[in-house]
């Protein structure tokens, strides 16, 4: 994830705006290459088709957002976004991927594995059964365009719209150093659970990320809203 402090001045033309169903062809493509320098993306490996599912994802509800650079060439204009979701307890019963991961792949399970630790812990749902949750499912930003904010500028949009949109709290699996410090010392996450990766056991008691041990942990974060 790249840092929220700009190291230089943001560029005036870039625009920030909803994603669109056009956007996905992009978005897979910036999900596949940013994606492969995190922890799981890395170890596991990731594919443009698992960003497709990704985009796809992130389009069930009006709450993603992507950055354009107009004076690129099209197409190739999309240079970062931030995908998100809203969850309700009765989307929660559904197991579905996130991506184009078969769901019984490690990653998929050990996603799943982080869901259940927030859901024991979280008390969004105890006094409002109705209530809804943003959660966000990734970020990417073109390595060319790092160090401009862009990152923090999808994410307070992104928090923006999930008061708008009604949301009580927003939920985020933060796999790397830099997500775990940003969410959990910067912005005030509540730290929800967490699994040592190299001692997860899959649905057939393996350790499918033994060998993986930068970071130590997969997390999961939660913030109320106001």
């Amino acid at each position: 994830m790249a840092s929220t402090t700009p190291k230089q001045p943001r560029p005036d033309h870039l625009v920030l705006r909803p994603m669109t169903d056009a956007d996905k062809p992009e978005v897979a493509e910036l999900f596949a290459s940013t994606f492969q320098r995190e922890p799981l993306g890395a170890y596991c490996g990731v594919t443009v088709k698992e960003g497709r599912g990704v985009a796809e994802a992130s389009m069930v509800d009006p709450v993603s957002f992507v950055i354009e650079d107009p004076t690129l060439p099209g197409p190739g204009r999309l240079i970062a976004f931030r995908t998100s979701s809203i969850l309700t307890k009765a989307l929660l019963t559904t197991k579905k991927p996130e991506t184009a991961r078969d769901e019984n792949s490690p990653v998929q399970q050990i996603l799943e594995h982080m869901k259940d630790l927030w859901l024991a812990k979280t008390t969004v749902f105890t006094t409002n059964p109705d209530a809804k949750v943003m959660k966000f499912i990734a970020l990417g930003v073109d390595t060319r365009y790092e160090g401009l904010g862009l990152a923090k500028e999808l994410l307070n949009k992104a928090m923006d719209k999930a008061r708008e949109t009604g949301c009580t709290a927003v939920m985020v699996v933060a796999s790397a150093f830099a997500t775990q410090h940003l969410f959990g010392k910067r912005l005030g996450f509540e730290l929800m659970g967490q699994v040592r990766y190299s001692e997860f056991l899959s649905k057939d008691g393996k350790k499918p990320f033994e060998n993986l041990h930068e970071p130590e942990f997969l997390q999961i974060y939660e913030k109320k809203l106001e």
